[in-house]
């Protein structure tokens, strides 16, 4: 039989010229996959584990952004812009003062793109960089301009339990080194995860 017709398959599924994820670390029941987009100088991100607790406790979690001074690493200041389309789209502003690093803050633009229905489906926010509507650039906080990023959480075990994704391709910008962001990015990811399965299991007790 020829392998054609699968080679050709295989190719559909990962996207024709673009490059593949790699495993770069699995740890603590999170999967973390990179790849550097063709040009880029960072990597893109994306981590996976399996939450014990339904999708809308770990949704509840995302979903609250002005309380990810208490539940997202580093954070420092969060807030909520802007709310359209019965909180469908949200403008978000947010303060992150990571360790060795001059403080960064940034914008997005977040959209509800979920199917959900009846606990069926999945429940994914994705976002983008905001300028407009966004705050001016404060001295000694570096502005990040490039932040693309979602959750996706999909049911499982007849809904007891979340398979959750999270993906990010952000460069934090300013003087630091694109080898350390790189790196940076690759650590924050799963530290986000596992702030996230905290409190989403948390609620479930």
């Amino acid at each position: 039989m020829s392998l054609l017709p699968a080679l050709s398959l295989l190719v559909l599924l990962t996207g024709a010229g673009e490059p593949a994820w790699q495993q770069v670390a699995r740890d603590d029941g999170i999967s973390v996959l990179a790849r550097t987009p063709e040009g880029g100088a960072v990597s893109e991100v994306k981590a996976t584990t399996l939450v014990d607790a339904p999708a809308h406790d770990v949704w509840r979690v995302i979903r609250d952004y002005t309380n990810y001074t208490k539940t997202m690493p580093y954070t420092e200041e969060s807030r909520v812009l802007a709310s359209e389309q019965d909180g469908k789209v949200i403008l978000f502003y947010c303060l992150v003062n990571a360790p060795l690093v001059d403080k960064r803050d940034f914008i997005i633009r977040i959209r509800d793109e979920s199917d959900w229905k009846e606990g069926k489906g999945f429940l994914k926010t994705a976002w983008t960089a905001a300028t407009e509507g966004a705050p001016p650039e404060r001295e000694g906080i570096v502005r990040v301009k490039l932040n693309t990023g979602y959750w996706l959480l999909e049911p499982r075990e007849e809904g007891k339990k979340t398979f959750v994704t999270y993906y990010l391709y952000t460069d934090p910008g300013g003087s630091l080194p694109k080898w350390i962001a790189d790196k940076a990015n690759k650590t924050s990811v799963p530290d986000v995860l596992r702030a996230v399965r905290k409190y989403a299991t948390a609620a479930k007790k």
